[in-house]
C-alpha cells in the first residue's frame, strides 16, 4: 500500500484488501474471490475521480502560474504538464496487463469465469522472470521508473511502489516472506481475479504519487494561493450579554472568502458540515459538550480543540483556546441536609447555570444506588455507607460531585394500644381490656415525614407476661402485634401487670424489603399496669 496522506475511503479500501488478502492465505473460496471483484470496482471509480481531480489540479497550476515571467514558475508549470503526461502512460501501460492477465485466464472481461478461476497461470506470468522480459519484470521497472521521474520532475523523494517484504516493517521479520521480492511476494499462489484486484491497486498508488508531485509543484507555481473574492467586516464580541451600565467589548476584523471554492473543516479530526452565512461567508458548524476539569482558583478551566480548514488540498489549522466555568451543584432534600441510610432519600440536584441544557447523570459509585426521577435533577438516592458522593455529568461530560453525609435510622418507640386509644401507662388498663391489648413500633415523627415509604414497622417476634408480685402467672410468645388475650381477661386482678418484651420488629424499605430490628436494652420492653 503507498504511503503518504489518505482518504478515509482510501484507507478503508486498502484495509479491505489486505484482510482479504490474508484470508486467501487460509482459505481460496468462491466467496472471497467475489469480494476482490467487488474491490476492484470500487478501486476503478477511485482511479476515475483521481483522475478528474488531478487533471482539475493541473488547469489550476496552468492559470496560476502560466502567466508568470518567473523562470522557477514556468518550469514548474512545465514539469506539473509532464507528471500529468507520465501518469497517463503509466496507467495506460498497467490497463494493458489487466488486459493480459485477462487473456492469460481466457476471459473477456470481470465474469464469472475470471472470478471462479482458481488456476495459478496469471501469477505465473506476473512472476516468470523470462531474462528480464517477463511480463512482472517490465511491470515492475515501469513503476520504478516512474517513481524516480516524479522525484526527477520534483525535486522530492517518493516511496517505491514495488515494496518486497523487508521494505515492509509488518514483514520484514517475518520467516515465511522476508527473502522474497516484490512479483513473488504479491503474486504467488494468487488467483486471477486477486492478481488483477492487486495491480488496480497500484493504479490507485500512481494516481496517489501523482496528487502529491502535483501539489509539491502547485506551491512552486503559486497554485496553492487562494484568490479571495468576497470581503465581509466581522465583529467577535468579548461577551454577547452585557448588563445595563457595563462596557461591551468587541473585536472587529475582515474575513475573506473565494466563492469558487467549497472548505472542508474540521473540529478535532471530526469533519463539520458546512453551511452559508448571511454574510456569504462558508462557516463549519462546531458544536460539542464542553468538559472542564482541573479548576484553578476562581473556577474556571482552560480547553482548547484543533481547527483545521482545507482548501485546495492545503491544510490551514490552529489550536483554538477556551475556558470552561466550573458549574455550581445545588442539591435540595426537601426538609432534610442529610440522607437516611437504606432508605429512598428524594433529592433535587441542580445545575443552574446551564439552564435548558440541564439533562443529568448520575452516579456513586458502590456507595449508593440512584434512581432516576420524572424530572432533570430529581432522583432518589438509597445510600449504603456514612458518607457518600454523587458525581453529576452532563451530556457525557463531568460536572462535579456532590458530597452527602448520611445518618442511620432512627430506633422506632414501641407503644401499646387499647383498640386505637394509647394506653395510659401511669394508669394502666382494665382486666376486661385485654382481649384488645395490641403493641406497635411507631417512627421517629422526623423520619416519617422526609421518608414516608421507609417509615413503616411490623412486630416479628414478642413475649408476653402477665405478672403477679414477683411471679408470672401466665406466658405467650407472639409472632404479630395482635396478640389473643381473652383467656387472660379471667385471670388477671388488679394490681397485675401486662410486661411485653418485644424480641425483634422490621422495618419494610423502599425497596420493599424487611430490615431487621432488634430492640436495645429497655427499649423494645412495654409494662402495662392492671387496675
Amino acid at each position: 500500500m503507498a504511503g503518504g496522506k489518505e482518504t478515509p475511503r482510501q484507507k478503508m479500501i486498502g484495509m479491505m484488501y489486505l484482510v482479504l488478502t490474508a484470508l486467501l492465505a487460509l482459505q481460496v473460496s468462491n466467496a472471497v474471490l467475489e469480494k476482490f471483484a467487488i474491490i476492484n470496482s470500487t478501486l476503478e471509480t477511485l482511479i476515475g475521480e483521481s483522475n478528474i481531480k488531478n487533471n482539475a489540479q493541473l488547469n489550476k497550476i496552468m492559470e496560476d502560474g502560466g502567466k508568470s515571467d518567473d523562470a522557477a514558475v514556468k518550469q514548474a508549470v512545465a514539469n506539473a504538464q509532464e507528471v500529468r503526461k507520465l501518469t497517463k502512460e503509466t496507467v495506460t501501460y498497467i490497463e494493458d496487463v489487466k488486459k493480459k492477465m485477462l487473456a492469460e485466464s481466457g476471459a473477456a472481461g470481470i465474469d464469472e469465469r475470471f472470478i471462479n478461476d482458481h488456476s495459478s497461470k496469471v501469477a505465473t506470468m506476473m512472476i516468470d522472470k523470462k531474462d528480464g522480459q517477463g511480463v512482472g519484470v517490465l511491470f515492475q521497472k515501469k513503476l520504478d521508473d516512474y517513481r524516480k521521474q516524479l522525484e526527477k520532475l520534483t525535486g522530492k523523494p517518493f516511496e517505491t511502489l514495488t515494496k518486497s517484504p523487508e521494505q515492509m516493517p509488518e514483514f520484514k521479520d517475518n520467516e515465511k516472506h522476508k527473502n522474497k521480492d516484490y512479483l513473488t511476494f504479491t503474486f504467488e499462489n494468487t488467483p486471477p481475479v486477486a492478481a488483477y484486484a492487486s495491480v488496480t491497486q497500484l493504479q490507485t498508488e500512481v494516481l496517489e504519487q501523482e496528487a502529491k508531485a502535483l501539489g509539491i509543484l502547485a506551491e512552486k507555481a503559486g497554485a496553492g494561493v487562494v484568490k479571495f473574492d468576497r470581503i465581509v467586516p466581522m465583529v467577535r464580541p468579548v461577551s454577547s450579554i452585557v448588563a445595563a451600565g457595563a462596557k461591551y467589548q468587541a473585536d472587529m476584523f475582515i474575513t475573506a472568502s473565494a466563492s469558487g471554492l467549497v472548505p472542508e473543516m474540521y473540529y478535532n479530526g471530526q469533519k463539520l458540515s458546512i453551511v452559508d452565512d448571511p454574510s456569504g461567508v462558508k462557516m463549519g458548524k462546531v458544536e460539542f459538550t464542553a468538559k472542564g476539569g482541573n479548576y484553578d482558583k476562581d473556577g474556571f478551566s482552560k480547553q482548547s480543540f484543533k481547527a483545521r480548514i482545507m482548501i485546495d488540498g492545503k491544510p490551514y489549522e490552529q489550536d483554538i483556546q477556551y475556558m470552561v466555568a466550573q458549574p455550581v451543584i445545588k442539591a435540595t432534600t426537601g426538609n432534610a441536609p442529610t440522607l437516611y441510610m437504606n432508605c429512598g432519600n428524594t433529592v433535587n440536584i441542580e445545575v443552574p447555570s446551564l439552564g435548558t441544557n440541564y439533562n443529568p447523570s448520575f452516579s456513586a459509585g458502590g456507595g449508593a444506588e440512584i434512581i432516576k426521577g420524572d424530572k432533570p435533577g430529581k432522583v432518589t438516592i438509597i445510600p449504603k455507607q456514612r458518607k457518600i458522593k454523587v458525581t453529576v455529568s452532563n451530556g457525557g461530560a463531568t460536572i462535579g460531585d456532590q458530597p452527602f453525609d448520611v445518618k442511620n435510622v432512627p430506633d422506632p418507640k414501641f407503644l401499646a394500644y387499647v383498640g386505637n386509644n394509647p394506653v395510659d401507662l401511669r394508669n394502666g388498663i382494665r382486666a376486661n381490656q385485654l382481649a384488645n391489648l395490641r403493641f406497635v413500633a411507631e417512627p421517629e415523627a422526623n423520619f416519617k415525614e422526609e421518608v414516608p415509604k421507609d417509615a413503616r414497622y411490623s412486630i416479628k417476634r414478642a413475649e408476653i407476661i402477665l405478672g403477679r408480685g414477683t411471679a408470672g402467672v401466665q406466658r405467650m410468645n407472639a409472632t404479630n402485634g395482635n396478640p389473643d388475650l381473652r383467656s387472660w381477661a379471667g385471670q388477671a386482678r388488679p394490681g397485675d401487670r401486662i410486661v411485653i418484651d418485644i424480641k425483634e420488629a422490621a422495618r419494610r424499605t423502599y425497596r420493599d424489603d424487611d430490615e431487621k430490628i432488634i430492640p436495645k436494652g429497655p427499649s423494645g420492653i412495654i409494662i402495662v399496669p392492671v387496675n
